[in-house]
Formats: C-alpha cells, structure tokens, sequence
C-alpha cells in the first residue's frame, strides 16, 4: 500500500526504486485528497505492487510541492527512475480520478511494450473477484 513520507524518506524512495512510483500530493483537509487515497491503493494492488505510492502532505513538507511546481491539490505525479512521466491535476470528480489513473497506468504500459523503454513493469492479473 502506500508510504506516508517527508522529505528525506521521499528521496531515498523515489531515487531507489527500480520500478514506477506514483506520488500523491495532497493535504488532510482537502476532501478529493481523502477520496484518491483508496482509489490508488486499488489501482495498486490491481497492477500486483509493480507501482509503488508515495503520499506527501503538503502541509508537513513545503519543499516537496514547491520543487515539483505543485499547484492544485490533489495532484499525481508518475516518476520512473526518479524522473517525472507524467502529472495528473484538477480533477473534478472521484470517477474521473479512477479513469485517469486506470489511463495513466495504461498509457504507461504502451509506451513500455513499444520499446521506447527498457523498464520491466508488467501488470499482473487481478485477483479472482476484483
């Protein structure tokens, strides 16, 4: 599931990470931020752990969205290798928040099986039931 983290676990876990990190800017206060939390779990868990999810309260780490030019909460940001792949903002709704996600995911996979990238991350079969 996803790691709670501040600046310095931040670094040392999207730095290290051999496969995709799917970081979640967001803040206790914003209702969207609450909503999307489940939301990437599941994603997660459907994709069999090959995405790792960072959460990054914007409250306690003011470094963090300032270096990423964060200007909406919440805000996804998709990292491999510690570089950026892509960004999700200014959702309106709790399915939109699913359908960009289950695209950004996809999207991702795409790109991967055109060979454009030598990443390993392959989606595994959701569990019986899901």
């Amino acid at each position: 599931m996803a790691l709670q983290v501040a600046l310095d676990a931040f670094n040392q876990e999207l730095l290290t990470s051999d496969g995709l990190v799917l970081v979640d800017f967001g803040a206790p206060w914003c209702g969207l931020c609450r909503f999307i939390q489940p939301i990437t779990d599941r994603l997660v868990a459907e994709w069999g752990g090959a995405v790792k999810v960072l959460r990054v309260n914007v409250d306690d780490n003011f470094w963090l969205p300032r270096r990423y030019r964060v200007r909406s909460l919440p805000t996804l940001i998709l990292f491999e290798k510690g570089q950026e792949v892509q960004r999700l903002e200014h959702f309106a709704s709790r399915d939109e928040v699913i359908r960009r996600c289950e695209q950004l995911f996809l999207d991702h996979l795409r790109y991967l099986g055109s060979g454009a990238c030598s990443s390993s991350f392959e989606p595994q079969a959701p569990p019986p039931g899901v």
